[in-house]
């Protein structure tokens, strides 16, 4: 049996990607330990237990403080993380035969072991990281990515989550690349004792996920506090949350749910009409976006809002399965409108993204590629 371990810079709770890779690989006889960074307290590790379908997972939390979200202001703390994820696989190097590492910041150091330890290195870029922290124009973006370009270059496999990220790499020469979708697993379990607060006959707009300033949440919660045909349904953490708490002490149609474990974040946007995955055009990370939100309005057939020059929007345009807006306020407005007066036309999308979800993106179709590949490690 060839064992992995996992690695990600947050406390993997949840974390989608890394929990669906985690029981893929369990699946297909791997065992697996995750590595994880917890930004909350300062702690030397804490051993715990995760479950996935096919069962319980060891992770290793690494307990450093910093913010989320603040790029170069926790330069000490990633160095920190850094050393940590570099101590724990030294020490443990006989006890792993592959390192599949997420993203940049973890990709570094499991690239240097890896190499050190002649140990499988498999670099999982959900977003590349210059970009993502709009250090694309900058000195110090510049050398990241040029040595971001050599983790690619060295690793076993590279894996990426849309055809079009292969355009951030450009320059790079991955020995092998493959795209893994970050949808939904198929019959995910989905929380059917959940029920959403408010009207059942109001038509429900539903966000979870994190709290930024950049995805029109505060203007949505904005126009729907102002007309009572709409409810706004929010959960997830962030910067924005106590505005969030506020609108929703304030307006009896605005809810929120707090941080909530996926099942119930699947079973509330079950229950809502419109959702939405709504990026800042302007960030060149968000050109290459592979929102969950949107993967998740396939599996369920929900109609879905998404800004022009992000992510998927030629699918979205394409398919007809929502509404590409402006990135504007008047542009929000559009989409809700277009959306309420052309409720007749939701069962299409609904037949057309379940249609595209089985038949294109489906977790099925992932899972062989992921068998695939590394039986060739």
């Amino acid at each position: 049996m060839k064992r992995v371990v996992l690695i990600r810079s947050n406390p993997v709770a949840p974390d989608p990607p890394v929990e669906k890779m985690a029981d893929a690989l369990i699946q297909n006889g791997y065992s697996v330990i995750i590595l994880a960074w917890d930004r909350s307290k300062n702690y030397k590790a804490k051993e715990t237990l995760i479950r996935v379908k096919s069962g319980n997972v060891q992770i290793i939390k690494f307990g450093i403080e910093a913010s989320y979200g603040s790029g170069m202001k926790s330069l000490k703390e990633l160095v920190k993380f850094q050393m940590r994820i570099f101590k724990w696989l030294s020490k443990n190097r006989k006890t792993y035969d592959i390192i599949h590492a997420f993203d940049f910041d973890t990709g570094l150091a499991a690239n240097i072991c890896a190499k050190i330890y002649s140990k499988k290195f498999v670099y999982h870029i959900l977003d590349f990281y210059v970009e993502s922290h709009n250090m694309a124009k900058s000195k110090i973006g510049n050398v990241i990515k040029r040595v971001e370009i050599k983790v690619i270059n060295k690793s076993d496999l590279t894996v990426i989550c849309t055809e079009k990220r292969k355009e951030q790499i450009v320059g790079s020469h991955p020995k092998k690349l493959i795209v893994i979708h970050n949808t939904p697993q198929n019959n995910i379990k989905i929380d059917s004792s959940f029920v959403p607060q408010g009207n059942r006959n109001k038509c429900k707009i539903v966000y979870v996920g994190v709290l930024g300033e950049t995805r029109y949440i505060i203007e949505i919660a904005e126009y729907v506090s102002k007309d009572k045909r709409f409810e706004f349904h929010v959960g997830g953490f962030g910067y924005l949350e106590e505005k969030i708490k506020q609108y929703a002490d304030k307006y009896e149609n605005i809810f929120y749910y707090g941080k909530l474990p996926y099942e119930k974040t699947l079973a509330l946007e079950k229950q809502c009409d419109i959702m939405t995955a709504i990026y800042d055009p302007d960030v060149p990370n968000h050109k290459y976006a592979a929102p969950n939100k949107f993967y998740e309005s396939l599996m369920l057939g929900k109609p879905v809002i998404m800004a022009k020059n992000t992510g998927f929007d030629e699918i979205l345009e394409t398919e007809k399965i929502g509404y590409l807006m402006d990135y504007s306020s008047e542009g929000l407005v559009q989409a809700l409108e277009y959306l309420y007066n052309h409720r007749d036309q939701w069962s299409g999308m609904k037949e057309r993204s379940n249609s595209l979800y089985e038949n294109d993106f489906s977790w099925e179709i992932m899972q062989q590629r992921i068998k695939k590949e590394y039986l060739l490690l």
